[in-house]
């Protein structure tokens, strides 16, 4: 029988799917919650794995239908849900033929005809298919004067701004055990080699891959845009590739994304982690190593500064012969290769840009990451416009995993709905700079190597800001000083010795200009 995988956006519609599966007495070949950023990397995974039917909701499966080519079958709200909802509704306003709005992606809905009417309320349908609609859609319910608002959690929030009641759009366990058999019937009829017409599939023509649609990762800089171009561009060719990022983990959806662009996607996509100290030849190139099992596929080097320089020798012999993928997680790689490797793969080196590097993408991804995430636990926040540019003035050299861990603590722990600058300021500090700010306290003892590893935790090598004299400067001010009141010192005292020329000014404080922006906009040093 066919194996089908089950993949879900929160914990709650997670439990509804256990219990209503242990209530069927069935059981799946594999659940589990994920983000929709991920979702084409989940959905691949569990195809890898042996998922012939996947069963997913809302976004996340239009995503796996497109850019996949497995069977999806789609959870929809049913229409007692739907009813059930509608009377809440009522009862919330307390009057007559209500004006309802729900907001919703369109393949999340049931047929709502002639609903509105048995249900007393004057229903108002806006269904999108695109997520980016979402948000006008709302708006268009708002002027259009609804009475409530149904939908997900970007649309209650739009509501909550506007003043207006609103309920959340959630499934019921009826729409789960829907699901959960049509994906069992089409199980069935795979073992008659044939696809029932009524079953709420989606079975796409080829691999389903669509323009700008290489990663599945959520990006809007330009630089990223040139990173994943040149990405795709040597794809499509037997080069060598060497993916360098010094901080994150985006170089696993660009290996998937390479492998799945390449004339061996159909193959193995076989991967190994160099380690510090252990010779890599015997696992790499021995009878049954690395090499002969990707023999026609795509063979990937994790840690490339690791490998040894045996290893290295051999690996320029083969790289003419096989799709290798390297990664590096260093910026400084050619400090480890030999000079031939490095002469090599110096030329087909894909650079993810940092955070750092692309200040424009903080706020979207905090966006993305707050609706994924609000979404995840059923909680209802949104990020003001002061919060987002707080957001932006921020240091997030721990890359992609800090800032949405940062979102993840700040929706976990959030008292109150609109998240405003001061709720970033005072979380950062908390989790990134009061514990320095004490440590700051040992350089009186003479423990400057304690605390500069403090300080600089989330610092990359090329943004380490220089130790200020701590002592000094507090007896000047005639109070204690904290890492940001350091940093804006010696930001002033440079750029005021290089009379305000703001590129000397980076090289010397041995950080970006797009840093040193941000930090003069922190510290309103803007002239």
């Amino acid at each position: 029988m066919a194996n089908i995988a089950l993949l879900v956006p929160n914990d709650e519609l997670f439990r509804l799917s256990h219990d209503a599966l242990q209530e069927m007495k069935k059981r799946l070949f594999m659940m589990k919650v994920i983000e929709t950023e991920s979702a084409v990397t989940e959905a691949r995974q569990a195809i890898n794995q042996g998922a012939d039917i996947i069963i997913a909701r809302g976004l996340q499966a239009t995503v796996i239908k497109q850019y996949t080519d497995v069977s999806v079958v789609e959870i929809i709200m049913t229409q007692q849900g739907l009813i059930d909802m509608l009377g809440r509704a009522r009862r919330i306003l307390g009057k007559e033929h209500p004006n309802i709005a729900i907001v919703m992606s369109k393949n999340m809905a049931c047929d709502m005809t002639g609903i509105g009417e048995k249900c007393g309320v004057n229903l108002r349908e806006y269904l999108v298919q695109n997520p980016e609609l979402l948000k006008p859609a709302a708006m268009q319910a708002i002027e259009d004067r609804a009475d409530l608002i149904i939908g997900g959690s970007t649309v209650l929030n739009m509501a909550d701004n506007a003043g207006i009641p609103s309920l959340y759009l959630a499934n019921t366990e009826d729409s789960v055990k829907n699901a959960i058999r049509e994906a069992f019937l089409l199980a069935d009829t795979f073992e008659n080699g044939e696809i029932p017409v009524h079953a709420v599939i989606s079975r796409e023509k080829g691999t389903g891959k669509k323009e700008n649609s290489f990663v599945n990762f959520p990006y809007k800089s330009r630089k990223m845009q040139k990173t994943v171009d040149l990405a795709e561009k040597l794809s499509r060719t037997d080069c060598p590739k060497l993916i360098v990022e010094p901080v994150g983990n985006l170089h696993r959806a660009f290996i998937n994304a390479m492998h799945n662009s390449s004339r061996h996607s159909q193959e193995k996509l076989v991967i190994y982690d160099c380690e510090k100290g252990k010779p890599a030849y015997d696992d790499l190139y021995g009878r049954n190593g690395k090499v002969n099992d990707s023999l026609k596929g795509t063979l990937v080097i994790n840690n490339i500064e690791y490998l040894d320089e045996r290893s290295q020798k051999k690996l320029m012999e083969i790289l003419m012969f096989r799709n290798v993928i390297m990664v590096a997680k260093t910026g400084n790689y050619r400090e480890y290769l030999i000079p031939e490797l490095y002469a090599r793969m110096s030329a087909f080196a894909i650079n993810i840009p940092s955070l750092s590097e692309t200040p424009e993408d903080i706020v979207y991804l905090a966006n993305v990451y707050m609706q994924s995430i609000t979404e995840r636990y059923g909680k209802y926040h949104v990020l003001t416009k002061d919060g987002e540019k707080e957001l932006e003035l921020k240091s997030w050299t721990g890359g992609r995993i800090q800032l949405e861990s940062f979102i993840e603590r700040l929706v976990i722990t959030a008292e109150h709905r609109n998240l405003k600058a001061v709720d970033i300021k005072e979380l950062y500090v908390e989790l990134y700079v009061e514990g320095s700010v004490n440590r700051f306290e040992e350089i009186a003892g003479g423990d400057k190597e304690k605390v500069g590893t403090s300080v600089e935790a989330f610092y990359d090598e090329n943004e380490k800001p220089e130790i200020l004299n701590h002592t000094n400067i507090s007896e000047k001010s005639g109070r204690s000083m904290t890492v940001q009141d350091l940093e804006r010192e010696r930001i002033l005292k440079t750029i005021s010795k290089n009379m305000g020329n703001r590129e000397r000014t980076a090289v010397e404080l041995g950080i970006s200009k797009t840093t040193l922006w941000r930090k003069l906009r922190k510290y309103n040093l803007m002239t």
